[in-house]
């Protein structure tokens, strides 16, 4: 029973991965220190963007002011008026990369892959060894999965910049995709080499050691925590590690640290129930947790379906056999295991 929940709960984690991926943002501060810090930053940027519009309303065909303020509103997320300075800006002087470039991030934010690409492809024809258009396109061919052409732009931009470490990073994950776990390490060792602040590159590296139950995981999720404090995934990342590597009540620890940044993630309390239920067999504090991650997020059926073999486990069959069908209610039925143990405690 044990060895299936594990895998019921690795199914949980690939498919809830990605809550910690959007909220990487988050860098370095507490809670308050980061309201201060984007309270700061919303007013600096809004005075950038009152002298930016002063100066273009002055001279409307400097298409170097266009450019700055098209930067500010693609940080902002402001596609609308960004897209139509950088397109201003290009209708004014097309001869430079940068502004096709930026056009190309503009695209690739909108999901219009086609026309990012186009942008990428003009300013390689205006410089082909433009380092940042080289990079730009060799982006774009990891997203298009086209690893040839993805390599070939890459090492065009590293003959120019052999020091810059997203080069590396990019080829990390181009490698890790082809299934060369070992030149993937090699790439992403000199990401850090040359960045020693490069967070993405300590993730890819702890969770690639990880997967091969290396200790050494534990080192590379501590250096990320170290870097960036605030990233979700970090956390999850080695309270994960440690939780499938014998070490539960470290795991509960750092589950523990993550919630003290995120205290709504419900991920983190259905694994500290997990450990609770099937590490150290204490059903009765399991139910705590599986409650507290039901009451987050109640549309997980895994969660209620541990939460009633906890029940099974005291053998409360009644709110046991409750929460299986809590279970394939949610799942459309589609739960085997619920039903099993539905079927092992229909006559008790």
């Amino acid at each position: 029973m044990k060895n299936v929940s594990r895998f019921i709960i690795v199914f949980i984690i690939a498919n809830a991965a990605i809550f910690s991926l959007i909220i990487l943002g988050n860098c370095g501060k507490s809670r308050t220190q980061k309201t201060e810090y984007e309270a700061t930053y919303v007013d600096s940027t809004e005075k950038q963007l009152q002298v930016l519009t002063k100066r273009i309303a002055e001279d409307p065909n400097d298409p170097s002011l266009l450019y700055q303020r098209s930067l500010i509103y693609y940080r902002l997320q402001n596609l609308y008026k960004g897209l139509e300075d950088i397109i201003r800006a290009i209708s004014i002087d097309s001869s430079e990369v940068k502004y096709h470039l930026l056009l190309a991030d503009f695209y690739y934010a909108d999901n219009r892959i086609g026309e990012a690409r186009e942008c990428i492809e003009k300013g390689l024809k205006l410089n082909p060894d433009d380092v940042n258009a080289n990079i730009r396109m060799g982006e774009l061919m990891y997203y298009l999965t086209d690893y040839v052409q993805m390599f070939s732009h890459l090492d065009v931009a590293l003959k120019q910049d052999p020091y810059n470490a997203k080069i590396y990073f990019i080829k990390g994950m181009g490698f890790k995709e082809m299934g060369d776990t070992n030149l993937a390490i090699s790439s992403f060792s000199t990401t850090i080499e040359q960045d020693p602040d490069y967070f993405d590159a300590y993730m890819q590296l702890a969770n690639i050691y990880a997967a091969k139950h290396n200790p050494i995981a534990i080192q590379y999720y501590n250096n990320a925590i170290q870097i960036n404090p605030l990233m979700i995934e970090a956390h999850y990342g080695l309270a994960y590690y440690l939780q499938e590597n014998g070490k539960p009540d470290d795991a509960i620890k750092i589950y523990t640290d993550l919630l003290s940044i995120d205290p709504t993630n419900a991920v983190a309390c259905h694994n500290i129930g997990y450990i609770f239920l099937f590490f150290k067999n204490d059903p009765t504090a399991a139910i705590q947790w599986f409650n507290r991650s039901a009451s987050l997020n109640p549309k997980v059926a895994n969660t209620y379906y541990h939460r009633g073999y906890a029940y099974e486990v005291l053998k409360d069959y009644v709110k046991a056999r409750e929460n299986y069908n809590l279970a394939l209610e949610i799942a459309e039925g589609n739960f085997p295991l619920a039903s099993q143990r539905l079927e092992q405690i229909l006559n008790k």
